[in-house]
């Protein structure tokens, strides 16, 4: 990311072409959040949000080891790792909390514009924050789970890298054509040209939607290797269980990021 400059046309060539999703969010995250400090900021939320879903990753592995009987293991042990368990647990809750308000804060401070600017524009800035900062956060989530899969079982964890490479082109697809089509919505509007509020809602839905069917068919191809493997082997039945709720968060993520890109999309051009 570059300083606080402004943004040029080639950035915005570039941006829509090379890494169309990337380039977007780089240029945004320049243009809200111009102080080295906000930024900086904003990537510990992001860090903090991948940070939470390995914690709750590891909640995972200890409820299975907690619900898989264990002949060895001392009832002492067992209430330790129990009340361990339910710390961690509402302690995770705690933290989303306290990191949503904090976010908040941080926009409030950072987004602040000279007096005389439209509520409109300030509005639509706010959403742009709001929707890029999630978008981050559940990407890194997501890398989070794929890594995760990955050590858990690499064979597995391959597969999931590939099937998430496969939504991810095809959300960055979906991006560059609802950025077009958003962008045209703008262009009607400045030009007094009516286009009802049903086709508009209908374009960015309908496109949101189909990325979360996307992703959630992925999933339900992983879902099927994981009890293949399971079935063979390959996979001990804890580390299944563990690999079952991964992809559970990870099915939602897909879903939340097809949504948000959407949202995000619309927030972009209409602040132009």
């Amino acid at each position: 990311m570059t300083g606080s400059g402004p943004v040029t046309v080639a950035d915005e060539v570039r941006s829509s072409t090379t890494m169309p999703v990337s380039g977007e969010l780089r240029v945004t995250i320049g243009e809200l959040f111009p102080v080295r400090r906000d930024r900086w900021v904003v990537f510990g939320l992001v860090a903090l949000a991948a940070v939470v879903s390995l914690t709750e990753l590891a909640a995972t592995q200890l409820f299975s080891s907690l619900a898989l009987p264990s002949a060895d293991r001392s009832r002492t042990t067992t209430v330790v790792l129990v009340v361990l368990f339910l710390a961690v647990f509402g302690g995770l809750r705690v933290v989303n909390y306290a990191r949503e308000m904090y976010r908040l804060n941080v926009f409030e401070r950072a987004l602040a514009g000279p007096a005389g600017v439209p509520n409109a524009r300030e509005s639509w800035r706010w959403s742009m924050a709001m929707e890029v900062t999630s978008l981050l956060s559940s990407a890194s989530r997501a890398v989070v789970v794929v890594g995760a899969c990955i050590a858990l079982a690499p064979v597995f964890g391959i597969a999931v890298l590939v099937v998430c490479a496969v939504v991810g082109k095809v959300l960055s697809t979906a991006f560059v054509r609802q950025l077009r089509a958003q962008r045209g919505f703008r262009a009607a509007q400045l030009a007094r040209e009516h286009v009802s509020n049903a086709t508009k809602l209908r374009t960015r839905v309908r496109a949101g939607e189909l990325g979360s069917l996307c992703g959630y068919v992925g999933i339900m191809l992983l879902v099927g290797l994981l009890l293949a493997l399971t079935l063979h082997g390959s996979v001990a039945p804890g580390t299944a269980f563990v690999l079952f709720v991964a992809l559970r968060m990870l099915g939602q993520l897909l879903s939340e990021i097809a949504k948000m890109l959407m949202r995000f999309v619309r927030a972009r051009a209409f602040s132009e």
